[in-house]
């Protein structure tokens, strides 16, 4: 019975280490998308701005 007991705390013990590095690694994952979707909305928005500062740049050109 004593051994049993002993088991059923280790298996408890390992479980609240797993639950609490999954929860790590869900709270470092959720930051590293949001940052992913900033940096990639900055990158659209500069892409947008080289674009409409280009198509302008060929409009005085051809005038």
């Amino acid at each position: 019975m004593y051994w049993f007991l002993l088991f059923l705390g280790v298996v408890a013990v390992w479980l609240l280490v797993l639950a609490l590095l999954a929860k790590k690694l869900w709270g470092q994952t959720k930051a590293l998308t949001r940052e992913l979707v900033a940096a990639q909305s900055k990158l659209d928005a500069a892409q947008s701005q080289t674009r409409s500062g280009q198509s302008g740049e060929g409009a005085r050109a051809r005038a």
